[in-house]
């Protein structure tokens, strides 16, 4: 597997270009809920996860981590950080899901990595692959439970994220951050449990996002462009 290999001003720089980029290509930035997780107790880590539905979630998922001052990894498909290999500078690591054992290998890298950095976060996109924002039901991976039931100190976050032309010329970008976590538990026995359960979670707000674009009420989001 290819391992993460941060560097903090190679992150400072990118961030520069990934805001210039995302306002470039996209109308607007609106975030709800962006304010707890800035104000998230940094004494564990915690887990974001989010649907999976365009090229740009990394890059969105990068500018929240910045927002947000998290000090991030991802999980990304080995073939794809292979080509972009400039992606490890930014916490990327790799996953061969077709693989059992470099995915377990993959799993036991993030658990470590998250109990040794106190305070760090990891964004991990459970659908493995790119799906439209209305497909349903979800359906993940249990790499993300097992990471979780491994880690049993941290919080769970879900994070929905829709790209929509609501009249601009250039589409605009709306993330829902749930407040509601999930916090490991014992009766969570199996990864298939807690990956149903955290599925869930993520249904309930992907829609809650669709109904407050739907309604314009859109009061709670913060704009960052």
């Amino acid at each position: 597997m290819l391992e993460a290999n941060k560097s903090a001003w190679f992150e400072k720089v990118f961030a520069v270009y990934n805001r210039n980029l995302l306002k470039r290509r996209f109308n607007s930035l609106q975030i709800s809920g962006l304010q707890f997780l800035r104000n998230k107790n940094s004494s564990h880590p915690f887990v974001l996860y989010a649907n999976h539905s365009g090229w740009w979630d990394g890059l969105v998922a990068f500018e929240l981590s910045r927002l947000a001052g998290l000090d991030s990894f991802i999980m990304m498909e080995e073939k794809h950080l292979k080509k972009l290999r400039f992606f490890r500078r930014l916490g990327a690591f790799s996953v061969v899901r077709e693989n059992p054992r470099e995915a377990l290998n993959s799993l036991k890298y993030a658990t470590k990595l998250l109990k040794e950095n106190s305070g760090s976060a990891l964004w991990i996109f459970p659908q493995g692959e790119i799906l439209p924002n209305d497909s349903r039901p979800l359906r993940f991976y249990n790499g993300l439970a097992r990471i979780v039931l491994h880690l049993q100190n941290c919080s769970v976050i879900s994070l929905a994220i829709r790209y929509e032309f609501l009249g601009a010329y250039k589409p605009d970008i709306f993330v829902k951050i749930n407040k509601a976590e999930i916090k490991p538990a014992e009766k969570y026995v199996k990864p298939q449990q807690l990956s149903n359960k955290l599925s869930d979670f993520l249904t309930v707000n992907l829609d809650r996002l669709k109904s407050d674009i739907l309604q314009n009420e859109l009061s709670d989001y913060e704009k960052i462009f």
